[in-house]
């Protein structure tokens, strides 16, 4: 296992991808930190678009973030599969976003219909 950090600053109301799973691993984010650098409020949205299923699945979605705001969620597991997006949104072009995460070889499957 590996530990990564991943930063960007968003470009407002523009779609950000923060990175897609490899082909043969799994990911556990396991520390989101986003800020709201600017002097307006503005909005923020974190989710991941789920490749197995073809679906988006919003970790939060349109955060109300007044100006100066940050918020952290430092006690998370999500776990990630390969070709699965990590995606950030933010309202403004002073917010900016911090990423941990580890990074691992997939392990396989449960036979029980949970996971892929």
């Amino acid at each position: 296992m590996r530990r990564y950090t991943v930063g960007r600053a968003l470009v407002a109301a523009t779609e950000t991808s923060l990175f897609t799973v490899p082909n043969g691993m799994d990911i556990n984010v396991t520390f989101i930190h986003m800020s709201n650098n600017g002097t307006v409020n503005a909005e923020g949205s974190v989710y991941y678009v789920d490749s197995s299923a073809s679906s988006t699945v919003h970790f939060f979605n349109g955060a109300i973030f007044p100006k100066g705001e940050t918020k952290s969620f430092n006690e998370i597991a999500l776990v990630l599969k390969e070709g699965d997006t990590l995606k950030a949104l933010g309202g403004s072009a002073n917010m900016s976003i911090i990423v941990t995460f580890e990074m691992y070889p997939k392990i396989g499957t449960l036979s029980n219909g949970f996971g892929t």
